[in-house]
């Protein structure tokens, strides 16, 4: 026969002693009915190491809370569901103890447990994953995303629970492109200081590594304005840091001196020992779209000397980025062969650094006063014709 909540938390009382004055707060809380203080405790008992330890995060959760699973936040009442779930030795038993708090849900037909419910959706698929089921984790995912984008006023930890699990599948498949762009979904959603430091920098690592890695990124703007990319600074992992830096500047002749110097680094990662030629590829793309970017658009008609110069090619490798750029719709222009120069109409859009944001002033300030040198050119020539006009 199953205990009453009252019956489970004095059992649980007496298994453990050293909690009886939390016990009995949480009885006293519940036979008041007051829902949201106790909703408050449990979530500081959660909290606490004093209850993260054997099954006494399972009995709660189980023989305790879901007692009254419908009276709370439904959200907290997942985060609770997922917390216990992590102290199940049996991974199967720890998706059945999710999967039946999703049904309890379910069955209460209401349309605020949408969040909840895809919240623990996403729980169940990291452990489908972390148990090798990547099909069934794959469709959880998919859809779970699919159903995310129809949903408005989403609370973070859900998105970031959602976007997670998915960088996860995709780390696992090393689809390198869909994971960084997962975890800068994920990283958009949470606090970079709310992130245990030894997590943030695995974190940093494996989103660097995926940056350098991803096919069709060109810009890493974003990832090198967000805090975490910090946590690289003064650790062994640093040269990474480094490493972003010299390819968003597109600086050929820097990424040479860094592969000299951070060989044993760089020997050291399979992935980037396996794929030296695309990133060799890609940062010559990217030297490409620095030189055009940092030009005027009323100059761009460049030669492609210079174009060589720049990223150490000769006249045929030039030639050759050109039309891999064009293809990859990185630029859009024309390349004149007799005169040797290319005329760029358009480069694709980029998220820019401090640095790069700088020299975008200085060209928006030289527009500027080219605008004004116009305007009293016009200026006067208009009083000249008006003082003539008048005699």
């Amino acid at each position: 026969m199953a205990l009453s909540p009252i019956d489970a938390l004095e059992q649980l009382q007496t298994d453990f002693p050293d909690l009886s004055d939390d016990i009995q707060e949480l009885a006293n809380l519940y036979q008041r009915k007051l829902w949201h203080r106790l909703t408050l405790k449990i979530e500081a008992c959660f909290h606490s190491s004093a209850f993260n330890r054997g099954d006494i995060p399972v009995r709660l959760f189980q023989q305790f809370i879901m007692d009254f699973g419908h009276k709370v936040n439904f959200l907290k009442l997942a985060q609770f569901g997922v917390h216990a779930c992590k102290f199940q030795l049996n991974p199967a038993a720890a998706v059945d103890m999710l999967q039946s708090v999703m049904t309890r849900l379910e069955e209460l037909k209401q349309p605020r447990t949408a969040e909840a419910i895809l919240f623990l959706r996403m729980h169940v698929a990291q452990h489908k994953l972390e148990t090798g089921h990547m099909q069934e984790c794959k469709t959880i995912t998919e859809d779970v995303t699919e159903r995310l984008a129809k949903l408005t006023d989403v609370d973070p930890t859900v998105s970031s629970a959602i976007y997670y699990v998915t960088s996860l599948y995709h780390k696992s498949q090393s689809n390198y492109a869909d994971f960084y762009r997962s975890i800068l979904m994920y990283l958009s959603y949470v606090s970079s200081e709310s992130l245990q430091p030894d997590f943030k920098l695995r974190l940093a690592v494996d989103v660097s590594l995926a940056a350098l890695l991803g096919e069709h990124i060109y810009s890493f703007g974003q990832l090198l304005q967000h805090p975490i990319i910090n946590c690289l600074d003064g650790t062994p992992s640093q040269w990474l840091h480094e490493l972003l830096v010299c390819f968003n500047n597109g600086d050929m002749h820097l990424y040479d001196q860094l592969c000299e110097r951070f060989a044993a680094q760089l020997n050291a990662q399979p992935a980037l020992v396996a794929h030296e030629r695309r990133l060799r590829e890609k940062i010559t793309l990217m030297c490409l779209l620095d030189l055009i970017s940092s030009t005027p658009a009323e100059q761009r008609r460049i030669p492609l000397d210079v174009i060589g110069e720049r990223t150490k090619l000769d006249r045929d490798g030039v030639e050759f980025l050109l039309m891999k750029a064009l293809a990859l719709h990185l630029i859009e222009g024309t390349i004149d062969e007799v005169d040797g120069a290319v005329d760029v109409s358009w480069v694709t859009p980029r998220v820019l650094v401090t640095e790069q944001l700088v020299g975008l002033k200085g060209r928006l300030d030289n527009w500027v006063g080219k605008v004004g040198a116009v305007a009293a050119a016009l200026e006067n020539e208009s009083v000249g014709i008006m003082a003539v006009s008048a005699v």
